[in-house]
C-alpha cells in the first residue's frame, strides 16, 4: 500500500517533463468534445493531464490526475486563459520548473521569470505537494496581461 507521496511526486515530474511543456502530441477523446489528453505511465503510476479548449475563446480548463495501481492518489485543477502569442513563453517557464529545476511551485512555473518580451509571475499561496493553490500570470514589458491561470490541488491519500 502507498504510504507517502515521494513516488507520486516523481511520477508528476516525469509526466510533466514529457507533457504539455514539451508540446507532445495530444490524444483526442471523441466522447469529450474539446478535450485533449496527455497520458503517461511511470512504473506503478498512471498520469493523465486532461484539458479543454474551445474555439469560442482563448480560455481553457483542465485537471491532472495521478493513479497508483489504479487508485486515484493526487489531483490538480486549473483554468484561465492565455493569448496564443504568450503560450511559447509559458511553456518555457513550465519546462524550467519541471525539468531544469525539478521543483514544485504549486504545480506550475517558477515564482518569477523575466524574458525578452514577457514576464511570468506565479503567486503561490500554498505550495506543499499534498495541498497547493495559486495563480500565474504572463505580462508583456508594458505590464499588459497576456494570460492567467488559477490552480489548486491536493493528495487524495489519508493524512
Amino acid at each position: 500500500m502507498l504510504t507517502d507521496l515521494r513516488g507520486v511526486e516523481d511520477a508528476f515530474f516525469a509526466a510533466m517533463e514529457r507533457g504539455y511543456a514539451q508540446s507532445v502530441p495530444k490524444a483526442v477523446i471523441p466522447d469529450l468534445p474539446g478535450a485533449k489528453a496527455i497520458p503517461f505511465a511511470f512504473g506503478e503510476y498512471t498520469v493523465m493531464d486532461l484539458y479543454f479548449t474551445t474555439p469560442l475563446s482563448d480560455k481553457s480548463t483542465g485537471q491532472t490526475i495521478i493513479w497508483h495501481q489504479g487508485i486515484p492518489v493526487w489531483t490538480m485543477h486549473y483554468g484561465g486563459w492565455y493569448a496564443n502569442v504568450a503560450i511559447p513563453f509559458l511553456k518555457e517557464c513550465l519546462h524550467r520548473a519541471y525539468v531544469t529545476e525539478r521543483r514544485f511551485y504549486g504545480g506550475r512555473g517558477p515564482r518569477f521569470v523575466r524574458g525578452e518580451r514577457f514576464t511570468y509571475v506565479n503567486h503561490v499561496r500554498e505550495h506543499r505537494f499534498d495541498y497547493f493553490e495559486g495563480e500565474e500570470m504572463v505580462y508583456d514589458l508594458s505590464e499588459a496581461c497576456f494570460g492567467q491561470h488559477w490552480y489548486r490541488g491536493m493528495s487524495l491519500m489519508k493524512d
